[in-house]
């Protein structure tokens, strides 16, 4: 995971992207790269693909235990839609 980093505020704000949980949305940093770097994977398992997700995700996000299974649901979807395209 070689990412730039931002130079500015601006240019940081456009790395986060809204992940739509169950309780609601929240912004998540790096996610595009994320979903791409584990595509690149080419995991088959869904659960090796959430694991892998939520792994890099709390790299740049905090994620409280508690709400691990929310977050790999909800990386999953994320995921998959993006894999459609």
């Amino acid at each position: 995971m070689t990412e730039a980093k931002p130079c500015c505020a601006a240019a940081a704000a456009k790395m986060i992207k809204k992940l739509a949980l169950s309780s609601g949305e929240v912004g998540i940093v790096n996610l595009e790269s994320i979903l791409k770097e584990v595509a690149d994977l080419k995991l088959v398992d869904d659960n090796a693909i959430k694991k892998e997700l939520l792994k890099r995700v709390k790299i740049y996000n905090y994620v409280a235990s508690s709400a691990d299974n929310e977050y790999s649901e909800a990386l999953l979807r994320a995921y998959k839609k993006l894999l459609r395209r």
